[in-house]
């Protein structure tokens, strides 16, 4: 049995804060603007080359939360899914820069929202959400007790969004550190789900995915894809023999700040994460990448800032990116 909305509203930010999380599309370029915070300049490697890939930080959007959601509109623009305390969880922006809620589009109360598009024209979208039990009445719930699980509504257009159904993803054991999901389609035309999660015996979060036919009911894959607390996972790219994914790292007190990597795949089974961060600041932690391609090897990326001492408590902002990749000669 899931809780009532209001308290999912009010317990939302604190999933993702102790987590730490979308299709491409195409549209016109985004301008830069002026820079975020970026830590002090002798130790941020903000805009290093990573693998061919470059990340140029932009400005502050003005929203706080975490694992931003980001999707080209159909109809032209941005759409940005947020999860935060704020009851405004859509957001859409005509140029990338300046975003504003849309209580037009309407979606089930959860976190760590995800969407996908069918090739039928379906719109999925995924969230994680409580798997029970409810609280005891007068007393709050506590996250903490409380397994949690991955949820699937769909829209034959980019519209309403009803209650959702259980994917078969769930939380085995109660603790913060699960969820995220990202959610593809594999070149031979599977849907895919990756996730965080924190095994028995593990030091660190690890990745796990799973596999659907149809991307409503998903069944676990063996085995973890990623180890040694990567998380915040988004698919970059998914093509025959060229995967390309963004991460985050733990948000460990012994391990912080966070920063953001690149991997790659030829399979997007087995993962080479590249040894220099795309994305790091000796003051501020950068997790949640998500991204939309805006051009030949350019994307728009909303990514979440949290200083280096509250990479937990927050707050945390949303910052715009462009992320820029060089072809290999």
């Amino acid at each position: 049995m899931t809780p009532s909305r209001l308290t999912i509203g009010a317990l939302a930010l604190v999933w993702a804060l102790t987590l730490s999380a979308c299709q491409s599309g195409s549209a016109e370029s985004p301008a830069s603007g002026d820079a975020a915070q970026s830590g002090s300049s002798t130790a941020t490697e903000e805009g290093a080359p990573t693998a061919g890939f470059t990340l140029e930080l932009g400005e502050q959007l003005g929203i706080e939360g975490v694992s931003p959601e980001l999707i080209a509109h159909p109809e032209g623009g941005y759409l940005l899914l947020t999860t935060g305390l704020s009851q405004d969880r859509v957001f859409t922006s005509s140029d990338g820069q300046s975003f504003a809620p849309d209580r037009s589009l309407q979606v089930p109360m959860g976190t760590d929202y995800s969407l996908l598009q069918k090739p039928d024209g379906t719109w999925l979208l995924y969230y994680v959400s409580f798997d029970g039990p409810p609280a005891e009445p007068g007393q709050p719930m506590d996250p903490q007790t409380m397994k949690k699980v991955v949820m699937v509504s769909q829209s034959p257009t980019l519209g309403n969004f009803g209650p959702g159904v259980p994917t078969g993803i769930r939380q085995e054991e109660p603790g913060p550190a699960w969820g995220v999901p990202e959610t593809y389609i594999a070149p031979d035309g599977s849907y895919m789900m990756m996730w965080v999660d924190m095994p028995e015996g593990e030091r660190w979060e690890v990745l796990r995915t799973a596999t659907s036919p149809d991307g409503l009911s998903f069944t676990a894959n063996d085995g973890y894809i990623i180890t040694d607390g990567y998380v915040d996972p988004f698919m970059l790219r998914a093509d025959e023999g060229d995967w390309v994914l963004l991460l985050s790292t733990t948000p460990s007190e012994q391990r912080l700040p966070q920063k953001i990597f690149v991997a790659r795949s030829s399979d997007g089974t087995t993962w080479d994460i590249d040894d220099t961060p795309l994305l790091e600041s000796s003051d501020y932690n950068y997790l949640d990448p998500a991204a939309v391609q805006i051009g030949d090897n350019e994307w728009l990326v909303v990514l979440t800032q949290a200083d280096k001492a509250n990479a937990i408590s927050g707050p945390h902002d949303y910052v715009r990116a462009i992320l820029r990749e060089t072809p290999a000669s």
